[in-house]
């Protein structure tokens, strides 16, 4: 039985370390190429399809493109020539991570202004603990608030600071039936987890 146990807990840790894995793994870089031209690389540890968006500062979409061959890498040079003065995002996603690049279009030229990675957190449930894993990769403060969904009231609150990598455990055993929504707050958005408790 020892030895069971043993294998049962060393398949869960490389199934584990393969998850870790995973994510984090797409990586995005944005160059200004001649003019209004913007030279972008797209890479992943595993061959993926990616996801590309081009948005203006009113949040429409000017370009899109979903890649539906899987590749470990995407080459494409973006002419933004045709378009208006201003800023525009460039949005890489894959599963559950993206990466936005803030270009800025000035008469015929980009700049790229400013770039970000986010990797949504991991939420579980299981044992009566809310589980969180999360790549804090703005490096701000980050909140976790847990509310019951029937009244709408807080029930819960933690300061989970501002590590690159955040682990946290929340034992709900002590909370009544009905169902609980778990949310996370950090520089890069908001995520909300659904918790039924029957």
């Amino acid at each position: 039985m020892k030895q069971l146990n043993k294998v049962l807990f060393t398949v869960a840790l490389v199934i584990m370390a393969g998850a870790v894995m995973a994510t984090g793994n797409l990586n995005v870089k944005v160059t200004a190429g001649e003019g209004a031209e913007a030279h972008v690389r797209v890479t992943n540890a595993v061959e993926a399809q990616f996801e590309m968006e081009i948005r203006n500062s009113s949040n429409d979409i000017v370009y899109y493109k979903q890649i539906q061959q899987p590749l470990k890498v995407v080459l494409n040079t973006y002419d933004f020539s045709r378009l208006s003065n201003g800023e525009y995002l460039l949005t890489v996603k894959l599963d559950n991570e993206r990466n936005t690049t803030t270009l800025a279009v000035e008469n015929g030229d980009v700049k790229v202004v400013d770039q970000v990675k986010q990797v949504d957190p991991y939420f579980g449930y299981s044992n009566d603990k809310l589980q969180i894993s999360y790549l804090n990769h703005a490096a701000g403060d980050v909140k976790l608030y847990v509310f019951d969904e029937q009244s709408n009231r807080l029930i819960h609150e933690d300061e989970l600071g501002s590590a690159f990598a955040v682990n946290h455990a929340v034992d709900l055993s002590k909370l009544k039936k009905g169902s609980y929504e778990a949310v996370l707050v950090s520089d890069n958005g908001v995520y909300e987890y659904g918790i039924a408790l029957k």
